[in-house]
């Protein structure tokens, strides 16, 4: 009786704690080998419709003279930009694609008669900095999930999970997804309601210190965030001169995300415990919740969150035109314009999310689609309590080759609920303040905390 109650307390602890098997030693030599330092693998597909990879994009292409000279930055240039599509998805033959679309996607070419996909040949574009490879693999046995959220432990400049066991572990590698350690830029949101009418949401310049990346360091200090962003607002008007701060930590087992804002007309900075989970962020012009931002954000305590498996998808990639173009070009009346994406057929990791018993939120289950070779969410949606799509969002990968280092982030996202839809997080744009991203110097020790963001408000 005492074994079998022992037994039962182990057995709870390690579901408790997320206890998984590490990589096995044969499982370790294939990094840099049959995979990618990062896990993808190296083969192209049996069919020749993926490629090897090859190293990828390391180096900015002929004619990139960004604005911003060394620091990098809008405009970009296209290094795709003689490749043909191969053919075009519309609704009259999506079902001979209909094994390499989301359900989600399924459901735009149901509702809309103008909804098309142009799938060009395929490039694998990704390429990292030689540290980060050769930090991934000599680190490989360190990251552990601990905790019940769960936490991340013992990861620092590296993909944690290059061969992993379960969805947790996919999602921290989109979590911690790389980026310079210093980076700023400017980002555009526009709303497109059911009429076709085009409003822009909001625009804001967004700074962001990402200390995990930072291979200076060997770790995070106790208790510090790995990711801190700040967002200065400038349209609309009504909104302009407020600011939001954000942190985020690898134990969520032990601390929760913190947020602030301040706010102009009241002349101080308040803490924001709604930036989480499903409260709408309302820079989104009412259609994002907090904890889809990137495609997840926040803590994994809500959901239980299941790997399915590998799967060759058509997802937006390489998107070059879609990022340079102004929001508004991009939008057209029920879905993005597709003369400005670029989709190709890539192999993803397939993760299902499923709301815990007792749980609440306005989602039953969120399904993500994380690029193989960037580790960065490409497609996701969303089931409400109904079993209905609720929210489709589309993030395209782009290799941003002056760092270099692949980029995500910007998203069409899709409320099939209301039938509207936003572009939002969108970088660069045909305006004189687009910038891109590009690289900062370091802050002040003190910049990114509450008492500096308040210093530095518009009264």
């Amino acid at each position: 009786m005492q074994h079998a109650k022992r037994l039962i307390v182990i057995a709870a602890a390690l579901v408790a704690g997320h206890v998984f098997a590490a990589p096995t030693a044969e499982e370790v030599k294939q990094l840099g080998t049959t995979l990618t330092p990062i896990g993808a693998e190296k083969a192209g597909n049996k069919a020749g419709t993926i490629p090897a990879w090859d190293g990828g994009l390391c180096k900015p292409p002929a004619g990139y003279k960004p604005t911003r000279g060394d620091a990098g930055g809008a405009p970009y240039v296209d290094p795709y930009a003689s490749d043909k599509p191969l053919f075009r998805i519309t609704p009259a033959n999506v079902s001979q694609y209909a094994d390499k679309l989301d359900e989600a996607t399924k459901e735009l070419f149901k509702r809309y008669p103008t909804m098309a996909i142009d799938i060009y040949p395929t490039r694998r574009s990704v390429c990292f900095q030689d540290w980060v490879y050769e930090n991934t693999i000599k680190r490989v046995m360190n990251p552990k999930l601990v905790g019940t959220a769960p936490g991340l432990a013992d990861a620092h400049a590296q993909v944690p999970f290059p061969i992993p066991k379960n969805g947790y572990e996919v999602m921290w590698n989109s979590f911690v997804k790389f980026e310079p350690v210093h980076m700023t830029g400017n980002i555009d949101a526009g709303l497109m309601d059911t009429s076709g009418t085009y409003t822009r949401t909001s625009y804001q310049t967004i700074e962001n210190w990402t200390p995990y990346w930072d291979n200076t360091l060997t770790s995070i200090p106790d208790g510090k965030p790995f990711w801190v962003l700040i967002a200065s607002t400038t349209y609309p008007a009504s909104q302009m001169g407020g600011k939001q701060m954000r942190y985020q930590y690898l134990r969520t087992d032990l601390k929760d995300a913190a947020a602030w804002s301040y706010v102009p007309g009241q002349r101080r900075v308040r803490m924001a415990p709604e930036f989480k989970y499903d409260t709408v962020s309302t820079t989104s012009g009412g259609i994002l919740i907090f904890d889809e931002i990137n495609g997840f954000d926040g803590k994994m305590d809500k959901f239980d969150f299941k790997l399915i498996g590998k799967k060759e998808m058509y997802v937006p990639y390489n998107s070059y035109k879609f990022i340079s173009a102004a929001t508004e070009d991009t939008m057209k009346k029920g879905h993005a314009n597709p003369d400005l994406f670029r989709w190709e057929l890539h192999r993803t990791w397939m993760v299902e999310a499923t709301l815990k018993a007792g749980e609440r939120h306005v989602q039953k289950k969120k399904v993500f689609y994380v690029d193989e070779d960037s580790w960065i969410p490409v497609i996701y949606y969303s089931l409400d309590q109904s079993d209905k799509v609720h929210h489709l969002m589309h993030l395209p990968v782009w290799q941003q080759y002056d760092w270099p280092g692949p980029r995500g982030g910007n998203y069409v996202l899709y409320d099939l609920n209301r039938g509207i839809y936003g572009n939002q997080s969108k970088p660069s744009g045909n305006r004189p303040e687009d910038t891109g991203w590009y690289k900062v110097p370091p802050r002040p020790a003190n910049y990114f905390t509450p008492d500096a963001m308040a210093g530095s408000g518009v009264r």
